[in-house]
């Protein structure tokens, strides 16, 4: 065993898998860390996360909105909380997997604020909602949020990372001080995010290489599996980077261009009596 993992390194235990649905699309409870849970996402939607703190409880994303109730049956039964007793939603970005169930809270909304902007004009362009069939309408965010904001729970300090690729308005949520990260859509195990036109590679690249300087004992996805330990979690960004620098370069290599010498230069500032004005 490493002296990584010889540092406390908390063993998350599965609590409940709920199958109300009937065709194991609901979700499973996890508990990942002391007083945080994962609702594990079966099928469409994303993960779900709730931190419970001394002042705050604070969820992480809200999924699909058509497996609600088995977030809600999870929350009730084995948590021992209700949907009332969420203080703060934060979106991890826009896209309409982890914003549709917005609409079960009355909490305040936490996004950043490009993401708010999409969310509260219901920008379909980004959101996908109507795509799968899901009304995006009248959803509000309250507090739009900026890297380096910091969320005090009583015991627990969030920090926004802002981390634009996946969308413009993409963020992961920080503890600087026990080293663990909620990643939403920005880092996976074993893939890199997909980058639609709602995002950039550029900015995913760059995205990256700022979580490469973070100290990370521990990431939590918004699809697929946590990883943990620090050589693990540097492991899985370096080589997304690789795999995010290949992609684009492969773009690159398809473009065709005209040399330059063909190209018709800019109208002049300083000629513009030359211009048909």
């Amino acid at each position: 065993m490493t002296q990584d993992n010889k540092i406390t390194m908390f063993q998350p235990r599965l609590i409940k898998e709920d199958d109300m649905y009937g065709k194991i699309e609901g979700y499973t409870l996890n508990l990942i860390r002391p007083n945080i849970y994962q609702f594990a996402s079966k099928g469409a939607g994303c993960h779900i996360y709730l931190i419970i703190g001394e002042e705050l409880n604070v969820l992480i994303d809200t999924g699909i909105i058509s497996k609600f109730n088995s977030f809600n049956y999870l929350l009730t039964t084995e948590v021992g909380l209700r949907v009332e007793d969420i203080n703060l939603v934060i979106n991890t970005h826009e896209h309409f997997d982890h914003i549709s169930s917005n609409a079960y809270f009355h909490c305040a909304i936490a996004a950043h604020r490009l993401a708010a902007t999409k969310i509260q004009h219901t920008d379909e362009l980004i959101t996908k909602g109507k795509k799968w069939g899901i009304d995006l309408t009248d959803l509000k965010v309250n507090i739009w949020l900026e890297e380096g904001n910091i969320i005090d729970l009583g015991n627990v300090f969030l920090k926004i990372i802002a981390t634009p690729g996946h969308t413009s308005g993409c963020i992961c949520v920080y503890d600087p001080y026990k080293h663990y990260i909620f990643t939403g859509d920005t880092l996976f195990q074993g893939s890199s995010t997909n980058v639609y036109e709602s995002g950039s590679i550029s900015e995913y690249i760059n995205s990256l290489q700022l979580l490469n300087t973070l100290k990370i004992r521990s990431f939590y996805p918004g699809h697929g599996n946590w990883v943990m330990g620090f050589d693990d979690v540097n492991k899985e960004i370096e080589d997304s980077i690789q795999n995010a620098k290949k992609e684009l370069q492969a773009f690159i290599d398809k473009v065709k261009s005209k040399s330059l010498e063909y190209a018709r230069p800019p109208p002049s500032l300083y000629k513009r009596e030359e211009e048909d004005l």
